[in-house]
């Protein structure tokens, strides 16, 4: 049976329902796009989809989906495709964070972060991929973190998921382009979100302390600049000139950063 293939342009967006992800959801309505939200919570998801919907932007679609399961992506993105028979633009914005020093943080706690925020994103790039590789043409953002330049401490799970994101995405980068697939990486900092409250009710001092002086910005900001540069073509995806000075030269500014977090760490051991 073919396919009807929808004459909008089509945007998956993973990790949907809140924050980053459903503010990017409202910048590419905004730009003529059908949104699928995808997300673990349906009650959230609905909530979503409802608040997308108040606007005279396309509809919104929402699939509850897991995306530390493979299977479930893999049904997610066929179902979408059997429905509008095209995805054009990929967000993986999914991602969960369990603050905590080294000695004080639970193995499951270090595997749970890793299978949502780097499995969880490989899944979907794999389930979706194809099908941009079939169509001569697609867009992928992946959505890391400003922990993914250098360690900081309290984030021995959440920081290592993802420099693992960036890594895939930096490799995606070369290996998708002769498809016609054009690859990014998000780099936000502390951004207004749901996320973030969890994460600062946990937060070790030191990582409080080193978080200070980075500020918070709203998740709109973050996601129109994700969406603008993106467009542009830029690969790595920062919503300031601070931040896009320490992606640039993280790798010459991290040995001082390692040091200060050292005395801080003599200072607040918990």
């Amino acid at each position: 049976m073919s396919v009807q293939l929808s004459q909008q342009p089509v945007a998956v967006i993973s990790g949907g329902s809140s924050g980053i992800g459903l503010a990017c959801a409202r910048q590419l309505q905004q730009r003529g796009y059908l949104v699928v939200l995808l997300g673990r919570n349906e009650e959230r998801l609905c909530e979503a989809q409802r608040n997308l919907q108040e606007g005279a932007f396309p509809l919104a679609e929402v699939h509850s989906v897991d995306v530390g399961e493979a299977v479930t992506c893999e049904a997610a993105v066929a179902s979408i495709l059997a429905r509008h028979g095209r995805i054009d633009w990929l967000i993986t914005s999914a991602g969960i964070v369990e603050p905590g020093l080294f000695m004080d943080l639970d193995l499951a706690s270090h595997r749970a972060q890793m299978e949502t925020n780097y499995f969880g994103t490989l899944h979907l790039v794999r389930a979706v991929a194809p099908a941009m590789q079939s169509a001569g043409r697609g867009r992928m953002t992946l959505v890391a973190s400003a922990a993914a330049f250098t360690g900081i401490a309290g984030y021995s799970g959440y920081g290592p998921s993802k420099f693992a994101v960036r890594a895939l995405a930096e490799t995606l980068f070369s290996e998708l382009a002769p498809f016609g697939i054009s690859v990014s990486v998000a780099c936000p900092p502390d951004t207004d979100t749901p996320q973030l409250a969890y994460d600062n009710s946990r937060r070790p001092t030191v990582t409080r302390l080193i978080a200070r002086g980075g500020g918070t910005l709203s998740a709109d900001w973050v996601a129109e600049s994700m969406i603008r540069q993106a467009e542009a073509g830029r690969f790595l995806l920062v919503p300031s000139r601070l931040m896009a000075l320490f992606g640039l030269c993280h790798s010459l500014y991290a040995p001082f950063f390692l040091r200060r977090q050292r005395r801080l760490l003599q200072r607040f051991p918990d």
